[in-house]
């Protein structure tokens, strides 16, 4: 008990200890974020139902990488990486004879930005992010044995809040508030076109909000 209360004295101490923004010109921003998520479900049929069975699973897998440069102070540029992967796998049984359907989608993002941060003391600052998203994908998918392929892209302008806790003068938690943006763009894929408009106000926060961990890095 004696030991438990003394680490948690340190840890507020610690998170208490004055920090300093790393947000003068010049310094160097690296960022990074991996999300991911899985279902399975199985369904057993009674015998009195011609299906007997079926199962689901799929896993989604979204790994994004940012580097960025303040070029004055409280104002940064930069560009960002990542792929969205979304693999899908269903099985089911109909009459005595067994289907399978897969399908793979893969999305290869490449986004330029421009942030603004406004500092409200010297740990907490908030954001605006601007930026412009261009995107390859490539979708395939499988039936039984039939395999159909198909290539796309996709761009959109972005306008994103967000908040950064810095736990260190160099190391920083972040997260975009997805869900008070804002987006537009266009989807082109060889079977379907469209344009689209966002204004997200939600409160399913499962959807919206994930923290990044982020590094200012400044030389001395």
């Amino acid at each position: 008990m004696k030991k438990t209360l003394l680490f948690g004295i340190v840890s507020l101490l610690w998170l208490s200890l004055p920090v300093k923004a790393q947000l003068e010109k010049g310094t160097k921003y690296v960022a990074a974020t991996i999300n991911f998520r899985g279902t399975h479900q199985a369904i057993d049929y009674t015998p009195s139902v011609s299906a007997n069975n079926s199962k689901y699973d799929a896993f989604n897998l979204n790994p994004s990488f940012q580097y960025g440069k303040f070029v004055k102070e409280n104002r940064m540029i930069g560009i960002g990486f990542g792929t969205s992967m979304a693999f899908s796998k269903n099985q089911s049984s109909y009459a005595g004879q067994d289907f399978v359907y897969k399908g793979n989608n893969i999305a290869y993002n490449l986004s330029p930005y421009i942030r603004h941060y406004k500092s409200l003391s010297p740990k907490w600052a908030i954001f605006l992010n601007s930026s412009l998203s261009l995107s390859y994908i490539h979708l395939r998918y499988s039936s039984n044995d039939e395999v159909t392929k198909t290539d796309g892209y996709a761009a959109g302008v972005y306008l994103t809040p967000g908040i950064s806790y810095w736990i260190t003068p160099r190391f920083a938690l972040e997260t975009d508030l997805n869900f008070l943006s804002l987006s537009a763009g266009y989807n082109h894929m060889p079977t379907s076109k469209n344009v689209f408009f966002n204004s997200i106000v939600t409160t399913n926060l499962t959807s919206y909000f994930a923290v990044r961990a982020s590094w200012y890095l400044q030389k001395n």
